[in-house]
């Protein structure tokens, strides 16, 4: 199986893509192809059951952002693949200066964004899913260290736990913790990418 943090991904993703030269936004991934080639690139001959999403749905402000309510509403409309669920936490905006009216969409001085639940939906869905023996390898796409009590006690039951991140991640503080680990390059990025037309930015 096949856990996406995607929020944690794609951030560093785009910092990727800008320490490449890259300018503007990366192209979109096709992200139900993306967990496909990842175990490909495992060499482990492992079979792809099932593809989890995690994804933060914007709140009531957040939502009047065109872009933003777009990008959810299409990574919602992806459950629509075969063996494939979107899982949802929250965007949560909060004013930089302690009062809510004072917040401006249209101006980022105003306000920062907090995201809720994803972490705490990874953990519940990767324990879960152990204990009833749905999978035998968790593949879990994020470099975040949060995990790393969920990855030990995958290890005691005997769950092998593969993490993939961004090439130029360092991912030292989870090789102790996980069985492999796996950062993305631009050449395997650029063969997930997807003709969908990108989000206005």
């Amino acid at each position: 199986m096949v856990f996406i943090d995607y929020e944690n991904f794609e951030i560093e993703r785009i910092k990727a893509y800008g320490k490449s030269g890259g300018t503007g936004q990366p192209p979109r991934l096709d992200l139900t192809k993306l967990p496909k080639k990842i175990t490909e690139k495992t060499n482990m001959d492992l079979e792809l059951i099932k593809t989890f999403l995690f994804v933060p749905k914007p709140d009531d402000i957040l939502s009047k952002i065109e872009w933003r309510q777009n990008r959810y509403s299409f990574l919602v409309g992806l459950e629509n693949t075969d063996f494939f669920t979107v899982i949802s936490g929250r965007h949560v905006v909060r004013p930089k200066n302690g009062d809510f009216q004072s917040i401006d969409i249209d101006d980022k001085d105003t306000f920062f964004i907090v995201e809720k639940g994803t972490d705490i939906n990874i953990a519940t869905q990767l324990l879960t899913k152990a204990f009833h023996n749905s999978y035998d390898v968790a593949i879990v796409v994020s470099g975040d260290t949060d995990y790393l009590p969920v990855y030990d006690v995958l290890n005691t039951l005997g769950k092998s736990v593969i993490v993939v991140a961004n090439a130029g991640q360092n991912l030292s503080k989870l090789k102790t913790h996980t069985d492999k680990q796996m950062l993305l390059d631009s050449d395997f990025l650029k063969d997930c990418e997807s003709c969908y037309r990108k989000n206005k930015a």
